[in-house]
């Protein structure tokens, strides 16, 4: 029996390496499906009723009344880390699994393109392109930027990716690293290289902040005119995690005052790239698409873990390692992982 897999728009899967989906057709039939951004639910229904598994992007949102009428569905995963377009919940009580990744699969991706981003944004490398590409010379004086040695960075998030960053930061560039993380004691802190401290003292100190922590109920608009006004004149603010971690009213109001040294942002989705964004009128900001998984060697990663998870269900009958929603009742009879 050959089950029937989608590929949902998914940006990434089997493209770079196309070997992917030829593993998946050892097994499967497989299709890959692209929906506009303004589908219906009855189109995602109909579309994607006999399907027995679906790699997902970042879009369409999988609701609950959409993984209620998927009836055949039993398994989703994602290519990537994010999860906020699927009802975890929901997939759950209809007995869907949801794979996810090992977290390493993207840590020294994520890690380089960020310190990556904070040298881009300490000498000014955006702006420099711009004088250059426009034909303005003799103006280098405003293009100084600052060195990083002994600049202290405030990390808030030390998790998979903190740390990484963490350890760069610290022994390849001798900065003082501060972190704030509420899942994390401040031994385990010390521990993983930084000095534990209270995230109204790290906005106080820190001349550059990234943010490596998820969006929710605590974190959401975690920045916003209180933090802002007790930060160091010149800060730079690196968000490759979720643009509503920031309250952008407040950001734009102190961009404007020049308080903040310079912003990138790493974390937007294609339909708020807009040109009438606000943010793209400063020249000391910088916004990016979700750019910071994609190497060679992680896409590779990824894929492989991809293929492997599916592989573990349709073939070994076996709950793959890395499920999201662990507590999940499958539709199909699976052995536990061995």
């Amino acid at each position: 029996m050959k089950y029937k897999i989608g590929i949902v728009n998914s940006t990434s899967f089997g493209i770079i390496y196309p070997e992917h989906v030829k593993k998946l057709e050892q097994f499967s039939e497989v299709e890959r499906i692209n929906f506009p951004a303004d589908v219906s639910e009855k189109k995602i229904i109909n579309t994607l009723s006999d399907f027995d598994g679906l790699i997902i992007g970042l879009s369409p949102l999988y609701n609950r009344n959409i993984l209620k009428n998927l009836k055949k569905l039993v398994v989703i995963t994602r290519h990537g880390i994010a999860d906020s377009n699927l009802d975890l919940k929901a997939a759950t009580e209809f007995g869907i699994i949801v794979c996810r990744f090992p977290l390493e699969i993207q840590r020294e991706s994520m890690a380089e393109y960020t310190v990556g981003l904070i040298i881009m944004m300490a000498r000014k490398l955006n702006q420099n392109y711009e004088f250059m590409k426009n034909e303005i010379w003799g103006k280098r004086i405003e293009l100084v930027g600052i060195e990083l040695k002994e600049k202290n960075v405030g990390i808030i998030g030390l998790g998979n990716v903190g740390t990484r960053v963490c350890e760069i930061l610290k022994n390849g560039f001798g900065m003082k690293v501060y972190a704030n993380d509420p899942l994390l004691s401040e031994d385990e802190i010390k521990k993983r290289g930084a000095i534990p401290i209270e995230l109204k003292e790290l906005y106080k100190i820190s001349d550059i902040i990234t943010f490596h922590c998820p969006l929710n109920e605590k974190t959401y608009h975690m920045i916003k005119e209180e933090e802002f006004s007790i930060m160091k004149e010149g800060v730079i603010i690196v968000n490759t995690s979720n643009k509503d971690l920031i309250d952008e009213k407040s950001l734009i109001k102190y961009l404007k005052s020049e308080k903040i040294g310079g912003y990138v942002e790493d974390a937007i989705e294609i339909t708020q790239i807009v040109k009438e964004n606000p943010l793209l009128k400063f020249k000391n900001v910088v916004i990016i698409p979700h750019l910071g998984r994609y190497t060679y060697e992680a896409i590779k990663n990824m894929g492989e873990v991809t293929v492997e998870n599916l592989r573990k269900i349709f073939v070994e009958k076996e709950l793959p390692k890395y499920v999201e929603n662990i507590e999940v009742k499958p539709k199909i009879p699976l052995k536990l992982s061995s």
